[in-house]
């Protein structure tokens, strides 16, 4: 059995929280059946990411003991120096309310929220430096911050000279390859105003660098009625936050100042568009990688549906499905790309049931930047959920979209299927 599959004490481990992020972990207080999440330590505690988490588990226990605000808690930890794990609140993803906001300003005050505590901990020394919606939450009424797992706590940390820290698609110029003494002082205001801008453009990935108020791909009208004065100040201060040289940023303290005032000049509310989306352009190939690879996995899962006798042509898996409705259990082979091994741009999940029941193929896509790569497993059904009957190893990844990744999936899937005849 894998460690991460063993309940610690005053916790039932209920499975994993994501396919491919196993040691992140569903539990439930054995006394109050209270659902919460836990978080293994991936690496040995000797390795530098090792150190880390005991950093971030301690520190973060730490910030729970002095309540600081606009941080999700903890709940229980390991004992020791260095923790094996810790237990946090099972919070939404603030991503989810803010698609629920009818105007601009709500989130542009979650944003604040979340400035004003990146301000409050930069105070103290202390810098996130993983900024990025994955990270932010919607606990007890308000944003807060997760993952402390790449922070600098006003010392060095375990980081390298020339490490790559952060999200790619979120992290601050500077913080692309680390330079001795590097802090992060000025990454956070950078990786909030990209998930602001995230927010603000539908959920489609920010290009790289500076926010160019004004330009073709950044225009918030595309996605905001009313005045063009309200939109064009906000994106101007969008520019100011995300300059590639961190002096010629503004800090996240001016931003909150910034933002503050630009809520109180501006109270008509700005509601969504709903008009028609630009269709061409950096702006929406994320989207549109999304839709090509669905439309690839459909096909592949009525294929193979018609091999085992699935009626239902197989089944889409949402994000917010319950975790324990898909998992994989095979042998991850990820590419590590963070501190906590790999995380996906998007992935898609599909499962395909035998006419029996008690069998099913698990069919799923991970995109990472402009390149997608499938894996496959089978599984049936254990007196305590499923498990393992045969693993098809990661497909080479491909840029999506192109004739390579329909290829790479096609062979996946007549590969699965010869072993289902």
């Amino acid at each position: 059995m894998s460690s991460h599959n063993r309940n610690v004490p005053g916790w039932a481990n209920l499975g994993p929280l994501s396919p491919t992020r196993t040691f992140v972990r569903r539990v439930r207080q054995t006394n109050t059946n209270t659902d919460a999440v836990l978080k293994f330590r991936a690496h040995k505690p000797t390795e530098k990411r090792g150190h880390r988490f005991h950093s971030e588990a301690l520190q973060m226990r730490e910030l729970t003991r002095q309540a600081t605000p606009g941080v999700l808690p903890v709940l229980d930890i390991d004992a020791g120096t260095e923790p094996a794990w810790y237990v946090m609140p099972h919070a939404r993803m603030l991503a989810d309310v803010v698609s629920e906001a009818e105007t601009l300003q709500q989130i542009a005050g979650h944003i604040l929220l979340v400035a004003e505590t990146l301000t409050a901990l930069a105070d103290r020394g202390v810098y996130h430096r993983d900024i990025k919606p994955d990270n932010l939450f919607w606990y007890d009424g308000g944003p807060v911050l997760a993952d402390f797992g790449i922070a600098y706590w006003d010392e060095a940390g375990q980081t390298a000279e020339g490490e790559k820290l952060g999200p790619t698609w979120f992290m601050a110029p500077e913080m692309r390859s680390m330079a001795k003494g590097e802090t992060g002082q000025h990454a956070d205001v950078y990786s909030l105003a990209q998930t602001f801008a995230v927010f603000l453009q539908g959920g489609a990935m920010p290009l790289p660098g500076t926010f160019r108020a004004g330009a073709d791909d950044y225009h918030l009208n595309d996605h905001w009625n009313g005045h063009t004065d309200p939109l064009s100040s906000l994106s101007h201060l969008l520019e100011a936050a995300t300059r590639n040289r961190p002096q010629d940023r503004i800090s996240i303290g001016e931003f909150a100042h910034e933002l503050t005032a630009w809520l109180a000049d501006n109270q008509d509310p700005i509601t969504r568009s709903h008009g028609f989306r630009r269709g061409w352009g950096p702006m929406d190939d994320h989207e549109r990688d999304r839709e090509e690879t669905r439309r690839l996995m459909v096909r592949a899962a009525a294929v193979l549906a018609d091999v085992v006798g699935d009626r239902d042509y197989g089944r889409e898996h949402s994000p917010y499905d319950k975790p324990d409705t898909f998992y994989l259990l095979g042998p991850q082979e990820w590419p590590e790309n963070s501190p906590d091994g790999f995380e996906s741009d998007g992935h898609l999940a599909f499962s395909i049931t035998h006419r029996s029941r008690d069998r099913r193929i698990l069919l799923y896509a991970a995109l990472w930047g402009n390149e997608v790569a499938f894996v496959a497993e089978t599984q049936r059904s254990a007196a305590d959920g499923w498990e393992l009957e045969q693993h098809w190893p990661l497909t080479p990844w491909a840029r999506t979209r192109l004739p390579s990744a329909a290829q790479n999936l096609r062979t996946l899937t007549e590969q699965v299927k010869l072993a289902q005849l």
